[in-house]
């Protein structure tokens, strides 16, 4: 009796794995394949240089939030499309494109050789004791230079769609945003003209992502 006593137990197990296996690995593919995408459409990236008062946005060509824990993102990745940097501050189109002919020079962002920027989330972990608030750690490429960066960030989900806001500082000297002085400028001018521009210039970020399965 006691022998047939184990062979049903032996048995039960043995079914009880056949089921709940093949569950559990498909709950554990799913949650691999889901992403979060970025809405271009409703996202930007919002710069301002508080010195010289210039301030404007920048557009995502795309951008993804995945490797999904507790139904919630970890990394990510974003493509920023530095031939879609505005400015806003000046009141006429011509004053605002000479920022912008200005900032995408070789003088600044030389966009004509870097047409994007692109920053790798490597961490999203949220903040002890503050609701909504997660601390995300990466890396900024800009002009062909990375950079760690880390910074706060809001993120609320509702239903499928997340929302993302941020404000950071970076200092464009790390990325060789720098004014570069003509030679029969040196040193003197081309160091006031620089002197002109923020080192940090401020960042927010407007996000919105929807939940996408591969």
């Amino acid at each position: 009796m006691k022998n047939k006593k184990n062979v049903l137990c032996g048995l039960i197990i043995l079914l009880a794995g056949v089921f709940y296996f093949p569950v559990l690995a498909q709950q554990k593919k799913s949650a691999q394949d889901v992403v979060y995408q970025l809405d271009v459409k409703k996202s930007k990236l919002f710069w301002k240089a508080p010195k010289n008062r210039h301030n404007g946005f920048i557009l995502f060509n795309s951008g993804t939030l995945s490797n999904i824990v507790a139904g919630w993102p970890t990394r990510g990745t974003f493509n920023i499309n530095m031939n879609s940097m505005r400015s806003i501050d000046k009141p006429t189109a011509g004053g605002r494109k000479n920022v912008d002919d200005k900032l995408s020079s070789e003088d600044f962002f030389a966009v004509s050789r870097y047409p994007t920027a692109t920053m790798l989330v490597k961490q999203i972990l949220p903040e002890k004791n503050t609701a909504a608030t997660y601390r995300v750690s990466g890396e900024l490429t800009i002009k062909g230079v990375t950079k760690p960066i880390e910074f706060a960030t809001i993120m609320k989900q509702n239903g499928s769609t997340i929302t993302a806001t941020a404000n950071t500082n970076i200092s464009r000297a790390n990325w060789n945003i720098n004014h570069q002085p003509q030679p029969t400028s040196w040193d003197f001018f081309a160091r006031m003209k620089d002197n002109l521009v923020d080192d940090d210039i401020s960042v927010s970020l407007e996000l919105v992502f929807a939940k996408k399965q591969l």
